[in-house]
């Protein structure tokens, strides 16, 4: 039996031990929300411009206070870190720089992850034109997981950009036979075809792309060029016509994302 002295200074502990206990659900559910918001910057960009920029800022806010406020390790961390990396990357100046760093810090934690190097690799090859270490980062990737179609359809980009087309035409070989069905290894042969002056390949690779997505109005684009430039105009106009039609269908959506 506690004398009332003890119980008295028990009273306190108790009460802060049940109120960690009624807080612990809420800050579960807060750590949860603030994720599914550093995520939501991976969705389907809203029509409304001004959306997509107070989407963009909202979901960096959430992934900056998981990682300075809420102590993350593990998966979790790593996660996090390239969620918020991916909405840097596209920033010049400090942005790209953090994003650089959270790569970094992913890679330093997970060193055999694949898609971080290749995310790493993309960012600059896309948001600085670092072709060297752009190519460095997707050789790793492709060494730790050669499986996966999309890394070697970035890789086949950068061999594109270092005037490499039979090593980018190798990598989109691959691609295709990774995922037969990957309609952006189609497209993205067919322009590397068209760029080396092959144009009955370019065309049929195009045929392909838009037999996958029949509804992308680049790959028309890019099938009328070379249809004008193998001297089928007739063709090259049709192609034309319908990249505008489907073009028009999506008047007011959002600006369409850079190929890798």
């Amino acid at each position: 039996m506690f004398s009332p002295s003890v119980r008295w200074s028990l009273i306190p502990s108790a009460l802060g031990l049940a109120a960690v206990l009624f807080a612990w659900p809420a800050l579960a559910d807060s750590v949860a929300d603030l994720r599914q918001t550093c995520r939501s910057g991976h969705d389907e960009p809203p029509r409304d411009p001004f959306e997509i920029i107070a989407r963009h800022d909202r979901a960096l806010s959430a992934c900056d206070a998981l990682i300075d406020r809420h102590k993350l390790a593990g998966e979790a961390l790593v996660a996090t870190l390239l969620d918020r990396a991916d909405l840097l990357a596209p920033g010049t100046g400090a942005a790209y720089t953090r994003a650089l760093s959270d790569y970094d810090r992913v890679i330093a934690l997970a060193p055999k992850m694949a898609i971080a190097f290749w995310k790493r690799g993309k960012a600059r090859l896309l948001y600085m034109r670092d072709l060297p270490r752009a190519l460095s980062d997707l050789d790793t990737a492709i060494a730790i997981d050669p499986s996966q179609a999309e890394f070697f359809v970035t890789r086949a980009s950068i061999h594109a950009s270092l005037a490499e087309p039979a090593k980018a035409l190798g990598d989109l070989g691959q691609a295709i036979a990774l995922s037969p069905r990957f309609e952006k290894a189609w497209s993205v042969r067919g322009l590397t075809h068209f760029n080396n002056g092959d144009t009955n390949r370019a065309i049929a690779d195009f045929d392909e792309a838009i037999r996958l997505a029949p509804d992308s109005d680049d790959n028309y684009r890019f099938r009328a060029a070379a249809r004008r430039a193998a001297g089928r105009e007739a063709e090259a106009v049709a192609d034309e016509a319908k990249a505008e039609e489907l073009s028009a269908g999506k008047a007011g959506g959002p600006a369409p994302v850079t190929r890798p």
